[in-house]
């Protein structure tokens, strides 16, 4: 039988791959990349996938550095909270957990042992978390990481945040994420169209249409640049390969562990 040999410095994308190559795959390799993202607005100068865009070229390139394979992304994700904005795609919560969960089971039965959900918008978190949970305990010897692609050190967090870092929620369109599909698709890019929508704090999280009429949030996008959108995609990803690295050998956690 041939199997597919992964070309070094590549990305290893599961759909491309026959179910003998996977069979074979996952017996030297019993780890999984899941992107989870988004479709919703992003101003009136990014598209629609940005979320998704970006989260799956970071998974892309670890994959390329650590021969993970990336799964096909999630692309709708929980965004009710833009509202009213022409465009957004939103799945309930309880439809990104359980989509999550279905395929973790899956996963589980092709011999995938460790599952890295690499999330690519903030309000997923909620969903991500009961997914999560729930693999844990349907899966025992399945281990599960949820990681926003953006958790890195506190130094990137604070470029990606900008003026915006005391209150990271209303991060949005600004200059990280306009700098980095410069870098990645500065063909759906139309920075004519950008403009620079000042931030500022609230107790209580509201919905994008009810304090932003472009839909950015953040400010500076005016400023980005393709240049500082790789620099800020090349920290990322050389930190995130330095965290799962560790993740590649780590043993399952044992009860009978002694202290």
């Amino acid at each position: 039988m041939i199997v597919m040999i992964p070309e070094k410095g590549k990305p290893i994308l599961w759909e491309e791959m026959t179910w003998m190559e996977v069979e074979q795959f996952v017996k030297k390799m019993d780890m999984a990349i899941l992107p989870t993202a988004a479709t919703e607005q992003h101003g009136p100068h990014l598209p629609l996938a940005v979320d998704t865009i970006d989260c799956y070229e970071v998974a892309k390139r670890i994959s390329a550095r650590l021969g993970i394979p990336v799964l096909p992304p999630i692309c709708y994700g929980c965004s009710q909270s833009h509202g009213d904005f022409p465009g957004t795609i939103s799945l309930r919560p309880e439809t990104v957990t359980r989509t999550i969960c279905e395929i973790a089971e899956w996963l589980h039965k092709a011999g995938i042992r460790r599952l890295l959900i690499l999330n690519g918008h903030m309000w997923n978190w909620g969903p991500i978390y009961s997914a999560r949970e729930n693999i844990r305990y349907d899966y025992r010897d399945m281990q599960v990481r949820v990681l926003n692609w953006w958790e890195t050190t506190e130094k990137t967090m604070k470029k990606l945040v900008d003026d915006c870092s005391e209150q990271p929620m209303y991060l949005h369109a600004n200059i990280a994420e306009t700098s980095c599909m410069l870098a990645i698709r500065p063909d759906l890019v139309s920075m004519d169209k950008a403009v620079d929508d000042a931030c500022y704090t609230t107790f209580f999280e509201h919905r994008m249409d009810q304090y932003t009429k472009t839909g950015i949030a953040g400010g500076a996008a005016t400023k980005s640049t393709k240049e500082y959108g790789e620099e800020l995609l090349s920290e990322v990803v050389d930190q995130l390969v330095e965290k799962i690295k560790k993740g590649l050998t780590e043993e399952p956690a044992n009860k009978d562990r002694k202290s």
